[in-house]
């Protein structure tokens, strides 16, 4: 992608260098103001969508373990209750009810996290956007200056 860009870089400050007037010089400007922007736009979303891709995958890794550990503690508690000595469920009852309370603490950080990347998303989908209409408004711009005749012409 480096290799690429920096040849249509050359390419550009060539076709730049080769104008023969500012009207044609302000023609190349403007043609090359979107592309340039578009590319650009691609290449952050493709980006973005191997950022959320790995974070989604490490997600349900975690998720994945957290719940055979999870799952791993309450066995190894419940076979602790089956063979505790008399007089030790009051124990065995606050041991369960540790484990209930920091699975319920993390559900709530899990749905924080899940609604923070979705805002994240629908900011980063809503700032593309925005991105690519003033990429528009500016290559429309620039196209009418280059239109308009030069003073020095």
């Amino acid at each position: 992608m480096v290799k690429a860009t920096f040849a249509e870089n050359v390419d550009n400050a060539k076709k730049a260098l080769g104008a023969k007037d500012a009207q044609e010089l302000l023609a190349i400007q403007a043609s090359l103001v979107q592309p340039v922007a578009e590319k650009t736009l691609a290449y952050t979303r493709h980006l973005y969508e191997i950022a959320s891709e790995t974070q989604s995958e490490f997600t349900k890794v975690a998720e994945a373990q957290l719940a055979e550990g999870t799952k791993n503690v309450q066995t190894l508690v419940d076979n602790f209750a089956k063979n505790a000595p008399a007089g030790s469920e009051s124990t065995v009852a606050i041991v369960k009810s540790a484990i209930s309370a920091a699975n319920n603490a993390y559900e709530s950080v899990q749905k924080a996290t899940k609604q923070a990347v979705e805002m994240a998303e629908s900011n980063f989908q809503a700032a593309a956007t925005a991105a690519t209409k003033a990429a528009q408004q500016a290559s429309a711009t620039a196209r009418t200056a280059a239109k308009k005749p030069t003073a020095a012409a």
